[in-house]
Order: C-alpha cells, then structure tokens, then sequence
C-alpha cells in the first residue's frame, strides 16, 4: 500500500467494530436523464446536452450555458397537502429521485422501523430569484402573507420532506459544504449504519445553481467556461484548453442499509460502502492547497477505512470540475496517494456529460462508481482534445470500455476547503 495508517487523521481513535454497510437503491434526476437508468444509458452513450440557459436570460452574462433537466414532471402523488410551497426545481428533483430510490430497495411495501431509519442529505445553497425581489423587496410587502415562496428556499426543508417519504424518525439531517455537500452526506450516512446509530437512511444530494444570482457569482469568481459558442464541448475535465466549469442541476438519491437487515428482508443489494474520510483543506476558501493536501487525506483515510491497498482501486471518479488548478492538483494528490499505480488505474471525470451539480455532485457521481462496478464498465473521458501533460493520470478511454474492478472511489472537493472520498465496494452474485 502507498500508504500508511499514520498518514492519515485521527487513526489512532478506537472505534467500534463495523457493520457493513450496502445500497439498496438509487434514484437520480439528472441533465442526461430523470431516471438513474436513462442517466447511467447516457453515460454511456457520452451524450453532451450543455446549452444555451432556457431558466433566466443570460444574454449579458459571461457565461450563457448549462446542463439543464429537460422534461421533468414532479410526482405531486408522492406528496402532502401544502408540502409543494416548501420546493423549489433543485428539491422537486429530489422527491422524485427519492422515489425511484425507495422503490428500487422495495420500501414501499416493506416495514421500517421509523426509530432506526434515518435521512442525511446534502442541499444546495439556494436563493429567491428576481421576481421574489421584485414582488415583495421593492415593494415592501412585508405584511401580505401570500407572499411565502421564500420558504422554499431553506435548505432543511427538503431532508424533512424526504423523512417524511420513507417515515424516518431516527434523526433528519442537512448538510451544505458546497460541491462536497452530498459526498459528506453519504459518508456521514454510512457511518451512522457502520457504528451502529442507524439501520437505514436515505442519503444523496440536490441542487440547482442555474439562476441570476449564482451565474453573476461564479461569473465574478472566474470559475465558469466562456465557450458560449460551443456548449458541448464546454466542460472539458483534464483537458489542455479547458477554461471553467459549466453548471449543471438534478438530484440523487441513495438507500444504505445495514448489511444483515437487508438480507433479512431479502433485498436486492446493488454494492456496499467500504470506506470513507472528510477533511478540511484549512487553505483558502477558493483554492485547493497546491500539494494536494486535504484530498490526499481524505483519500488515504477511505482507504484505511476500507482496509485496502490503493492498487485494490479499479476506478476513480474525480471531481475534476474543468479548471485549470483543481484538475491539476487534484490529479498531483491521486499520483501522490496511488503512487506508480496511478498510471495504470482509471481516472474520469463525469462533469463533462453532467455539468457539476455543485452540491449532488458527490452523490451522482459516487452512483456511477457503483454503477460501473456493477456493470464492470468504465464510463468515457469526453471532451478530450489535448489532455494537459501537467495531470498525469491515466484517464478512462473515449467510449465506454469493459473493466474487471472490485473497488471505485469518488472524490469531492468543495469551496471553504471540504474534501471527501468513499469507496464502493462490488457484491458478489
């Protein structure tokens, strides 16, 4: 291993003995789909739907493109009288993601005990749009209680409507640490399940950034592509020319469960949750260390965690958002943490067919590592012109290729310096 257990945080805390840990479902509303089927499909296809925004008129805006859910119907059978005031589009994506994700694991007609069931679910840092100012700000309405759209934009109210769903009564919690919110949701998910606190919860993330607010934001940030005239090929992870990242929208939804009690109701589970580490990078708010330190950590503490060698990984999904420095260092902490294997693994970052969903990114793109594992699939490097000599990672082929793999590790880094890794592990059939 090119690692050590000293090298990581907080080793030597006695924890324990683990269960195990599995999923049991997945539900995703995403730009390639808003099923997780007809996202993994367009994975797979390498299908590119960045565009021009249709939400709000970006004409003046540096940049003028997006991934955006197309098509999408909210399940409103799914909800309660009044719970709809309490959604926005990044949360309504969430309910119907959550759907598909309980019905995948059969909750629906199976007994839960609400006191072990819990939900842990990373939201995006949402905001009223423009005609929520323009209604109630300027006018100063603030006496006409007809105006409470603003409730929908608290981020906890939709991991209560998710507790709601599938009854958890074990403890509803939020989590926002930017693009490494979901990531941090599913590890704190999974160990509340490995330690005992828990026997399933419903974890993921949602989030959609494609408004006014948070275009001029990022825009004054320099973190987005200005390729306005060539929106497919925008988002362009790792490669030479790549100039920012292209926002992106949808949810994911996932079902942990402890191993035992899934088998005894006779579930179908699809992998197990090996490991995972949290880190703060205590750099910059903006910027990755530029020796990689915190996702170095965060990666060597999944492996400890997991108990493996780093040559057991057969698959990385980066987070590799399509700027010049979080590509580059990021792939420096991979070579680091994986040594000479670092060329020989595959790395790929799926932002360029999804867009980044800020804070779903973790959980999106922790279910195609579950997803190529189980499918033994290795999803497509796309938008490759010129792969920069300064990421010296071995990146996934250009379409979908086979690849025998036991372990996947996903990756997320968030502005404020959060970092997470976790580890899909293969069950065997």
């Amino acid at each position: 291993m090119t690692t050590t257990a000293t090298s990581a945080p907080n080793q030597s805390v006695k924890r324990p003995q683990k269960r195990r840990v599995v999923i049991t479902g997945i539900g995703a509303v995403t730009p390639l789909g808003n099923t997780l089927s007809d996202t993994w499909n367009g994975l797979l296809e390498g299908k590119l739907v960045a565009a021009p925004i249709k939400r709000f008129d970006a004409a003046d805006y540096p940049s003028q493109i997006a991934y955006e859910v197309a098509d999408f119907k909210l399940r409103r059978e799914l909800l309660q009288t009044g719970e709809e005031m309490y959604l926005n589009d990044a949360t309504s994506f969430a309910v119907n993601a959550a759907a598909e994700a309980m019905e995948q694991a059969q909750l629906t007609s199976v007994q839960v005990d609400p006191s072990r069931t819990a939900v842990c679910f990373g939201n995006g840092l949402t905001c009223p749009g423009l005609d929520w100012y323009s209604e109630v700000y300027v006018p100063k309405k603030f006496d006409d209680p007809s105006f409470t759209n603003h409730i929908r934009f608290f981020a906890d109210q939709i991991s209560s409507v998710l507790g709601r769903m599938i009854g958890a009564q074990g403890g509803v919690t939020t989590i926002h640490t930017a693009c490494a919110s979901s990531g941090q949701a599913l590890g704190e998910a999974y160990e509340m399940i490995a330690y005992g606190d828990a026997d399933l919860v419903l974890t993921g993330g949602s989030d959609s950034m494609i408004n006014p607010f948070s275009a001029a934001g990022f825009a004054l940030l320099g973190a987005l592509s200005h390729r306005n005239d060539e929106p497919k090929t925008a988002s362009r992870p790792f490669d030479r020319d790549r100039d920012g990242f292209v926002f992106g929208e949808g949810a994911c939804v996932l079902i942990f469960e402890d191993y035992e009690r899934a088998i005894q109701r006779g579930a179908n589970i699809i992998a197990e949750v090996c490991g995972y580490g949290v880190t703060e990078s205590a750099y910059r708010i903006t910027d990755l260390h530029p020796e990689g330190r915190g996702p170095i950590e965060a990666m060597e503490m999944a492996l400890n965690d997991a108990e493996i060698e780093s040559s057991a990984v057969g698959y990385v999904n980066v987070h590799g958002t399509s700027t010049q420095l979080n590509d580059r260092i990021e792939a420096l902490a991979i070579a680091k943490v994986f040594g000479e294997y670092s060329q020989s693994m595959f790395v790929s970052s799926t932002k360029s067919m999804t867009g980044h969903m800020i804070a779903a990114a973790g959980a999106i793109e922790f279910a195609f590592c579950v997803m190529a594992l189980k499918h033994q699939l290795l999803p497509p490097s796309i938008n490759i012109f010129e792969a920069d000599p300064d990421c010296r990672i071995s990146l996934t082929p250009m379409k979908v290729t086979t690849h025998a793999m036991r372990y996947a590790l996903s990756n997320s880094v968030g502005f404020g310096g959060s970092n997470t890794a976790i580890i899909a592990g293969r069950i065997d059939t």
